[in-house]
């Protein structure tokens, strides 16, 4: 293992993936809901990415956030060459990716760095050393400006104690192999399979690690690779972090997974007492991890406490738009938490989405509307917050149209690596500052439009084919390969169809295609 990695895996480069809780969005609409007020996303600021990876996050951010400064870092250059070469390829003058360890980063002098508004990494502390997690807490202490949030994502003991004498196991049998960590990753649960078979007592002592193995075994090798055969891999606890954090003057101020911060629907009701009885909120948040069998945290922290007056909070989520992201269920409604799966009341909801399905919604508006009249705002607001939550709506931007441009750039860089036989499935989406998933062939179609294209269903559809073809790859329906050139042609002309059809609206929506 290379030794300026420090322990970190580096024959294989991380997955590309971007999450919605480290968007300026989603972090903005989460300060607001627990009554801090967030960086304006109507100006000029800094986000920074620490341990972007490929740097897809910072990408998207860049992409959709004209007005916004981006900063990706990453230690490994492999991942640092293709952010940069991405950047290049959508001509997004606003980013700039900088090959650095945490170590480099906290060595900087005072004037190294400008100071950002939003400091966010996830899935990197609980996977790095001790030494690094300090690194990692010390600039964001050095570099989080007054006012501005921090999110750290990681694994948590609560959920992933019983693993961790399985990650040395894991990693000792990775070292012995010759293969490539993501390549290696496959024969690792061949090994382990046969330890278990042997009657190791480990695992019957510990049944919650079968469920756990067959989550990760159906992941893709290099989120393997990266998740359990670094040297370092230690599950935390908030306690720890929130004393770390502390230290540079930053305060937990919640979740951005939103519904952990709504005990009721997070907590078992036995532990709504204990939760409100504690005063040292280290303790609650103990509580809560141990309550829920905490397995990942996404944490919100702010640099300098000053919650918002309830009538000034109230008037910003007055303001606050939220667009569709997702088409909208016709029957119940369901949503899953760590309390298990419940359906919302049709009576809250079916109104709430009848309203999404005519556009964007305020809370003001919905304030206005009959079917809330007599209800609480605190109800209709929890509605909200899980339909957010559950992947239907999302904030929008104070400047929707502004990303536009940028977001379609992008898109179109996307289309084109996936028509070389590259696999980003996603989608910028200016509106809201972030990424909806799209399907892989769905990518080349808005491309293709984004270009230029008419909107003609058979040239759209031979194009698809063609790249196809031109990729070496086959079409695949419900994980078969389709063989047949008549029922390819017919897949794909239904994909197209649907495009350019009810996707489209929503594509315009969120401003992915012109309107």
């Amino acid at each position: 293992m290379a030794q300026w990695a420090d322990g970190y895996v580096t024959d294989v480069a991380y997955t590309s993936n971007v999450y919605r809780e480290t968007t300026p969005a989603w972090l903005a609409l989460t300060a607001l809901l627990l009554g801090h007020r967030p960086p304006d996303l109507s100006r000029p600021f800094r986000y920074a990415d620490l341990g972007c990876g490929n740097g897809m996050t910072a990408l998207f951010v860049a992409a959709t956030c004209p007005h916004a400064e981006v900063w990706g870092f990453d230690v490994n250059p492999a991942h640092i060459e293709t952010a940069r070469r991405w950047a290049s390829d959508a001509g997004l003058p606003n980013i700039q990716f900088v090959e650095a360890s945490f170590a480099d980063l906290a060595a900087l002098p005072a004037n190294g760095l400008p100071e950002f508004d939003f400091m966010v990494s996830h899935g990197v502390l609980s996977w790095i050393s001790l030494d690094n997690q300090h690194h990692l807490t010390a600039v964001i202490g050095a570099r989080l400006r007054a006012g501005g949030l921090a999110y750290l994502a990681y694994n948590v003991a609560t959920g992933w104690a019983a693993m961790t004498p399985l990650h040395t196991l894991m990693r000792l049998l990775a070292e012995a192999r010759p293969e490539r960590s993501d390549l290696a990753a496959p024969i690792i649960f061949e090994q382990l399979t046969r330890v278990k078979d042997s009657g190791a007592k480990y695992f019957p002592n510990n049944p919650a690690v079968e469920q756990r193995l067959d989550m990760v075994r159906k992941q893709d090798g290099r989120y393997i690779a990266h998740e359990l055969l670094n040297a370092d891999w230690r599950p935390v606890m908030a306690a720890n972090v929130m004393e770390a954090m502390a230290a540079v003057k930053c305060q937990l101020i919640g979740s951005a997974t939103l519904t952990e911060n709504v005990d009721t629907v997070s907590q078992p009701p036995e532990m709504l007492k204990l939760i409100a009885e504690a005063v040292d909120p280290r303790l609650r948040e103990t509580l809560r991890d141990f309550g829920a069998a905490q397995a990942f945290r996404r944490d919100v922290y702010r640099r300098g406490v000053v919650p918002l007056q309830p009538t000034e909070q109230a008037a910003m989520l007055d303001a606050l738009r939220f667009a569709r992201i997702a088409p909208l269920p016709e029957g119940d409604l369901s949503f899953t938490t760590t309390l298990g799966t419940f359906t919302g009341r049709p009576e809250v909801y079916r109104p709430l989405l009848d309203m999404f399905a005519r556009g964007p919604v305020t809370l003001h508006a919905l304030r206005e509307e009959a079917a809330f009249e007599a209800r609480p705002m605190g109800e209709v607001l929890q509605a909200l917050t899980l339909l957010a939550s559950g992947g239907y709506v999302h904030p929008m931007l104070p400047m929707p149209e502004a990303g536009q441009a940028g977001a379609r750039a992008l898109n179109r860089a996307i289309a084109r690596a996936n028509e070389s036989g590259a696999d980003v499935p996603r989608l910028a989406a200016p509106a809201v500052g972030t990424v909806i998933q799209a399907d892989l062939l769905e990518t080349l179609v808005v491309g293709r439009l984004l270009d230029g294209a008419a909107a003609d269903e058979a040239a759209l559809a031979g194009y698809v084919l063609e790249a196809l073809r031109r990729a070496g790859r086959n079409l695949q329906r419900e994980g078969k390969v389709v063989d047949d050139p008549a029922e390819a042609q017919l897949h794909v002309m239904g994909l197209v169809r649907a495009v350019l059809g009810p996707r489209a609206v929503l594509l315009r929506e969120l401003g992915v295609l012109a309107g």
